[in-house]
């Protein structure tokens, strides 16, 4: 048999067995998508997917590795197919399931999902194998799917499905929403529009219905990129939801759909022009750029001045004005963490943020990170457990801010006295650090917009205040790492703050090995 090289998968410190190798020999080549998870590490993540399954999904395998399967069901519920997959796991058994998932772009697909248990000699579960194969024309061919997918439509739009086959309510909507709306046949002729979209390009209804959407007149506004956008998406198969694009000189949120109008499967495009939105946007960015580099040096010389005030006072003088410099200093201390961070943002913005990479022991930067908090939060449990690298080559004082924001995150939102659970593993050529509480979560809705710079979920502003940006600033760090940061939560159970780095940076020379 043909040998394979350990080190190319390198899932575990376990042996690989010849049937895992003669699998991944075989399967590798495959059309069909491949994943590997291990299940010797918890939550099961995937250490191995191939090519077919990033075709599939949309996803990169620097956003695939370290992940629990259950990222490709979105907010699906899928509650009898979760329930089969979960008992077979736990039995250690095969199976064949089809099940509701969502690639990265957001469009559901069906997905033909085989299991299969890798044990060694005694028994034991090592990995399973999940073969995937995209049924999704076979299940379209069932009027029954068109109705599943409805539902998921009516979700993503708002609207019921009455509501769309009502041709006067329908009419009525058009011209409530603030959005721009074309209803488009399955070959983009334009069969609705509302008076938002005739306002926003200038254009007038005659000019537009019953023409196909790219041969408007190309003068008055460019729609290649909206046309490179339906293409990208395949329109026919998709729901997309929030995807900037330029359009011209605009910028245009798009969101895409399909709704029954006339007992035909239509597309409907809802458009919202953005652009002075951005414009804002832009401003704000450079206000607190100035801002915070205008606030930095008064800053600087006030902590000075503090500092000498504090060597200079005689060891007799009141208790009363040392506890004040010292306050005094602790809340200068925030103040220049909080400029920093501004800064940060300011230079992520512009693509000015620079890593200086180089040699530490990534474990260990963890630990110190770990008892530093523990010492200031001592009401607090910190655990550790597993194990990274104790080599790897990258921007350190970034990465140690990264693991200090989602720690501090966790301490934040967590009651007193709580549990926080620290696990570093190594999977396949990626490292992988979680970080789990039992605080008050993050509901579904609001776990991707999380990440946005300046983001604040409104019921949690009110009892912890902030200004919305270490997770961005975190996100932007690992991303510059070529890894991935995410979270799993439901609100109110906690919440497990997970990133991947690659073992080896791309454009990069040397490979992060452990010594």
């Amino acid at each position: 048999m043909k040998q394979v090289d350990k080190n190319k998968f390198s899932f575990s410190d376990q042996v690989l067995g010849e049937e895992l190798i003669f699998l991944l020999t075989a399967l590798n080549i495959s059309k069909a998508g491949l994943t590997i998870t291990d299940c010797s590490q918890p939550d099961d993540p995937i250490v191995y997917c191939n090519k077919a399954f990033e075709n599939l999904t949309g996803y990169s395998r620097e956003e695939i590795i370290g992940h629990n399967c259950r990222f490709l069901q979105g907010n699906d519920d899928n509650r009898q197919e979760r329930e089969v997959i979960k008992n077979t796991l736990h039995a250690g058994e095969e199976c064949t399931i089809e099940i509701r998932n969502y690639k990265k772009n957001g469009s559901l697909f069906w997905n033909e999902l085989h299991l299969k248990p890798i044990k060694d000699d005694l028994g034991k579960l090592l990995y399973y194998v999940g073969v995937q194969n995209d049924i999704t024309r076979q299940k379209l061919a069932d009027q029954q799917l068109r109705i599943e997918r409805l539902k998921v439509e009516k979700q993503v739009l708002g609207h019921t499905y009455n509501f769309i086959e009502n041709n006067n309510l329908l009419n009525t909507f058009l011209e409530t929403v603030n959005e721009s709306i074309l209803i488009l046949s399955r070959d983009l002729k334009i069969l609705k529009v509302n008076t938002s979209f005739l306002k926003t390009f200038h254009i007038a209804e005659d000019e537009v219905l019953n023409q196909y959407l790219f041969e408007i007149d190309h003068c008055r506004w460019d729609l290649m990129n909206l046309r490179s956008l339906l293409d990208q998406h395949h329109v026919n198969d998709s729901i997309l939801e929030d995807v900037v694009t330029r359009v011209g000189k605009k910028m245009l949120k798009v969101k895409i759909s399909q709704i029954f109008l006339e007992k035909e499967l239509n597309i409907i495009l809802a458009i919202e022009d953005i652009t002075e939105l951005k414009e804002i946007d832009r401003r704000k960015d450079d206000f607190l750029n100035v801002a915070s580099h205008e606030l930095k040096t008064p800053l600087t010389t006030i902590m000075a001045c503090i500092q000498l005030t504090q060597r200079m006072i005689p060891k007799e003088a009141d208790d009363k004005l040392k506890d004040t410099l010292t306050k005094a200093k602790e809340h200068i201390d925030k103040l220049e963490h909080l400029i920093s961070d501004l800064l940060d943002v300011s230079k992520i913005k512009t693509g000015k943020i620079e890593l200086s990479k180089g040699a530490f022991n990534l474990d260990a930067m963890v630990f110190h990170v770990a008892d530093q908090l523990r010492k200031a939060h001592s009401n607090y449990t910190i655990n550790i457990s597993g194990y990274a690298s104790n080599y790897y080559v990258g921007d350190k004082q970034r990465l140690e801010q990264v693991v200090l924001h989602l720690l501090k995150n966790s301490i934040k939102y967590t009651p007193s006295g709580g549990n926080i659970n620290i696990h570093l593993s190594r999977l396949s050529d990626f490292i992988k650090v979680s970080i789990t509480d039992y605080g008050l979560g993050v509901d579904y809705q609001h776990q991707k917009k999380i990440f946005e710079n300046f983001f604040r979920v409104d019921e949690v502003q009110k009892q912890y205040p902030g200004i919305g940006i270490g997770l961005y600033i975190s996100d932007q760090i690992v991303k510059n790492h070529g890894g991935t940061l995410w979270v799993e939560s439901a609100a109110g159970e906690g919440a497990t703050f997970s990133f991947t780095l690659p073992l080896k940076f791309k454009n990069d020379d040397k490979e992060n090995t452990d010594l």
